[in-house]
């Protein structure tokens, strides 16, 4: 938390660079307060990361501060998380460009360790989730109210709970606002397109001689959309080759439809059993050539429209009785395009895949060569041979997935005074999120089955089922382009709907004294407090997800539960020493106990740090933290659901017809009825042809992980060399217990085919062919994570004296930058395998995680005008896997440069304008997992690189 008494407010807001603690510089944070010793110890604060009011800003973990005019220089506010993410301490999860997955949420993931370990806090209390996963959407928190935002690393759960394992992020909105203020935004790219438009207002009063406050703000914020198609980089769906390069392609589920029947390319002499129907003729499959180009129709920005409404009020009706209460409600409704719904024997169905299709050799669908053909390999007479498929339904247009979500949070609480330099603060938060999420494009998986298993009857092709000709089913020629009928896509077409809700219940409360006594050196401070918080939620999907009878969007059962956690705890500051052998030494501590209804059962955690001044200007900090998280209700109790994750298969290379290895796939393969002559042929069992898909579900027995934190400082505010301060800080953090959706595929293939482990090859099951069907994964408490790094800042201003027919020009340079040192990732408890994803990015590591990042920004203003220049710097990074040649094998640091400015036309009117990313930098390329490659989507990684190029922004405030 952090509160301000009114003239601490005014003093903190003018901080040069907030001395003490790790800041973004920005004009927006002035110089010329006092040195935290010369501050009238009358002024009173409340420092993120502490619950104990103190008479300065430091503190012994590091912080970024994060102005409000720091989001005015990047283009308004009408999206904050593009703001958080330029720290270096921060990599972004989910953006506006993340389309697959997505969500249309803004998340924000210190550290690099998951936004479920980033606990989200609005005025120092928890905030609303999203979703079942227990994660804040950035989107959701008013943005015209935010005066700033605080960025806590390290563990801190000793001080506010669960989730807080990375570190905590501090929405500190605006208090006490009085008059109206109207803003508006709008953002367009060079390319004419992705437009931003955002108004919002804020009207608020004083009353009763100031001794209340009643705040209403309102806001509606409109982005339109942009298609991968618009971008020459993601155009096409680039395939990994496996020697090192790219080509054209896509997916293998063609809408020419394919087969692959062992010995139909002796059958028609084509040499061949893999066919497709391109021009209505079975033609040898060329994945390079006739693969289906889904990435046009995918989004680059996906479309949003949202409206906030926010209020709060206060009330001192004495000293001691102060009632206070928050609302807020948020509508945003966004929505996600996939290309058509893609359906194959892999596709999942039920408790597994759909498995092969009938092809009735007398259908006039195939020609009469093919025909002959199959009547060859019909060895039982039937008139049937059965084959593996693929084919995609893009007569049925594209998959729609349409979000609703409304939101709303409310606050009531009661603080004040009860003597002897004790106060109190207790609160009730109620939160509830409910998303109805509407699809369009999927396929009915059983009328699929009905459709495709045909007969002729008095001469006419029918389903062959007659209860299915009973309910309507319609034949379908998958085979060729555009063949099926319209009756046949109106008889396959579904919508389905997915409703979910969660809520977040709080009652807290907490006794404070910033100076229960003096030690000679200030007054030693304590809290002590009890808190309560139940989370629950659930995921409803139709019959058509829940039973897993469709094809397009993944199926998936239902999700519900609920636990609770019962907390105490305490925490003290001790200042030791106070302009005496030392300029300033203090420690501080923090512990708390929780009570989980669930597995983690009784869990205590504790911090302790120190802050020591030897001469005035140097400080040097340190702090040791045990913080934990508890498993989110989405990895307790997730229903059994599917995801493609990407194929590891060793089987089809020439190392499975030797050793043991060989002996790993003999035993798939005849567990599967798989003809062995398979092992070892490329062209059957190309990874690039197969996604197979990947069971998940949730854990109950899941434990809460535990982290083991301590970081290490020097901060540098020499008083001789005015407006200049630098922090150096060492970070390291281990987690035990790490939560994670499963060990991965890349994971699975690796221990069962390179460390021959029977257990993860049983989590493996192949089809008929011998391709991989499916993995069988879940969430599980892993191996652990271990990172480290450095943070480093310097913030300097220099006054110019007048320049341009200004009084007092100033010149700002501000400096933060992370160089990581460790990152490493063991994925199952008890074996060596790690993944070092430090510098990395790949299969196992994901979104790039570069050694270096860093900003710099630099900012001449006057009392009327501003400009500044903000230097990105991503460092370059590798991919994670020595043993297997990509096509990017290697990334180079990219450089990214915003310029912005602004007038102040008077005291009422302010004008902005700007362009981020200048020279119109365009992203590194990577094939997805899911085409051989290690990137993510759009031939890339979207949260991370910049993918629409230069964009223009322009905005204005007016205040009365």
């Amino acid at each position: 938390m952090k509160t301000f008494s009114k003239r601490a407010l005014l003093r903190a807001s003018a901080a040069p660079a907030i001395l003490s603690a790790s800041l973004i510089a920005s004009a927006a944070i002035a110089q010329d307060a006092p040195q935290a010793a010369e501050a009238d110890m009358g002024d009173t604060i409340i420092v993120t990361g502490s619950r104990i009011a103190r008479p300065d800003l430091s503190s012994s973990s590091p912080i970024n501060i994060v102005g409000a005019q720091d989001i005015a220089l990047k283009g308004g506010s009408a999206n904050i998380e593009n703001v958080l993410n330029d720290l270096p301490q921060v990599t972004a999860t989910s953006t506006s460009a993340s389309n697959n997955p997505g969500g249309g949420v803004a998340t924000v993931n210190l550290r690099g360790l998951g936004s479920q370990r980033t606990l989200v806090l609005v005025d120092g209390r928890r905030y609303m989730s999203y979703d079942v996963s227990q994660i804040v959407d950035l989107n959701t928190i008013p943005s015209a109210l935010i005066e700033r935002v605080d960025v806590v690393t390290g563990g801190q759960s000793a001080v506010y709970g669960s989730d807080a394992i990375a570190g905590a992020v501090n929405f500190i909105l605006k208090k006490d606002f009085s008059g109206v203020e109207l803003n508006s935004s709008y953002d367009i790219t060079s390319r004419g397109d992705g437009g931003v438009w955002d108004v919002n207002g804020v009207i608020g009063g004083n009353f009763d001689d100031g001794r209340g406050n009643a705040t209403v703000f309102a806001g509606y914020t409109k982005r339109k959309s942009v298609f991968a198609d618009a971008r020459g980089f993601a155009r096409n769906a680039l395939v990994d080759d496996g020697n090192g390069g790219f080509v054209f392609g896509g997916s293998p589920s063609v809408p020419q439809g394919r087969v692959n029947v062992p010995g139909l390319g002796a059958a028609t002499g084509l040499g061949c059993d893999i066919q497709d129907f391109a021009g209505n003729v079975n033609t040898c499959y060329d994945g390079a050539a006739d693969a289906y180009n889904y990435a046009p129709v995918n989004y680059l920005q996906v479309p949003q429209e949202r409206f906030v409404l926010a209020a709060q009020a206060r009330y001192e009706i004495n000293d001691s009785f102060q009632p206070y209460i928050e609302t807020q409600f948020v509508n945003n409704r966004v929505s996600a395009q996939l290309a058509a719904t893609p359906i194959s024997n892999g596709t999942p169905y039920g408790d597994g895949v759909i498995g092969q299709i009938p092809l009735y050799v007398d259908s006039p669908y195939f020609t009469g060569d093919f025909q002959n053909a199959l009547r060859s390999l019909d060895t039982d007479g039937d008139g049937y041979v059965n084959a593996n498929f693929n084919y995609r339904t893009t007569q049925l247009g594209g998959r729609l997935n349409f979000d609703d979500r409304n939101a709303y949070r409310f606050v009531a609480g009661m603080k004040g005074d009860i003597g002897s330099g004790f106060s109190y603060d207790g609160y009730y938060m109620y939160a509830r999120t409910k998303n109805t999420q509407r699809q369009a494009g999927n396929v009915a998986i059983d009328r699929f089955l009905n459709a495709t298993n045909n007969v002729l009857l008095n001469g006419e092709l029918v389903c062959a089922s007659e209860s299915a000709r009973d309910a309507g089913c319609v034949p379908a020629n998958i085979f060729g382009f555009n063949n099926l009928s319209p009756e046949a896509a109106d008889y396959l077409g579904i919508t389905a709907t997915n409703v979910e809700t969660y809520s977040t219940q709080v009652a807290s409360f907490a006794v404070t004294n910033s100076s229960l006594f003096d030690l000679g050196a200030g007054g030693v401070g304590i809290a002590l407090g009890a808190e309560y918080r139940k989370e629950a939620g659930s995921v409803a999907p139709d019959t058509y997800l829940a039973s897993g009878n469709v094809a397009g969007f993944n199926p998936g059962q239902a999700t519900s539960g609920s636990y609770n956690v019962t907390e105490f705890f305490g925490e003290t500051r001790i200042p030791l020493l106070r302009d005496n052998i030392v300029t300033r030494f203090e420690l501080t501590g923090a512990a708390r106990f929780s009570k989980y209804s669930n597995a983690p059962g009784n869990v205590f955690t504790w911090s302790a740090g120190a802050e020591l001044e030897p001469v005035r200007g140097i400080t040097l900090r340190g702090q040791y933290q045990k913080a934990v998280r508890g498993p989110s209700v989405n990895e307790l109790y997730l229903g059994s659901t599917v995801s493609f994750n990407g194929n590891a298969d060793q089987c089809g290379t020439a190392a499975a017809l030797q050793g043991q290895l060989n002996a790993i796939c003999l035993a798939q393969f005849a567990a599967a009825g798989a003809p062995t002559s398979n092992i070892g042929n490329a062209a059957i069992q190309d990874p690039n042809n197969v996604n197979p898909l990947t069971f998940i579900g949730g854990n109950p027995d899941l434990r809460e992980e535990t982290a083991k934190t301590y970081t290490v400082g020097i901060v540098i505010a020499p008083p001789s060399l005015s407006g200049f301060s630098a922090t150096v800080d060492y970070y390291n953090i281990k987690i035990d217990n790490y939560i994670t959706a499963g060990v991965g595929t890349d994971a699975i293939g690796t221990l069962c085919f390179t460390r021959f482990n029977q257990d993860y090859c049983d989590a493996i099951a192949r089809n008929s062919i011998g391709e991989i069907d499916t993995f069988t994964d879940g969430y599980v408490n892993s191996g652990g994570l271990k990172t480290s790094g450095v943070d480093v800042t310097a913030n300097y201003r220099i006054g110019l004296g007048p320049v341009l027919g200004a009084e007092d020009a100033r010149l700002t340079f501000g400096f933060d930058g992370t160089r990581l040192i460790k990152n490493d990732f063991t994925p199952v408890v008890g074996l060596d395998l790690t993944y070092k994803c430090a510098g990395a990015f790949g299969a196992n590591c994901g979104v790039p995680t570069p050694k270096w990042r860093s900003t710099l920004r630099t900012t001449f203003e006057t009392e009327k005008f501003e400009l500044s220049l903000l230097w990105r710097y991503l460092g370059s990074a590798n991919d994670d896997d020595p043993d297997t040649v990509y096509a990017s094998e290697h990334f180079d640091s990219v450089n990214y440069f915003d310029l912005s400015g602004a007038f102040h036309v008077n005291d009422n009117f302010t004008l902005r304008g700007g362009v981020v990313n200048l020279f119109d930098k365009k992203p590194p390329l990577s094939a997805s997992t899911q085409n051989g490659g290690n990137g993510e989507q759009t031939n890339t990684f979207p949260t991370l690189y910049d993918v629409l190029g230069s964009r223009f922004f322009m905005s204005a405030t007016m205040k009365f």
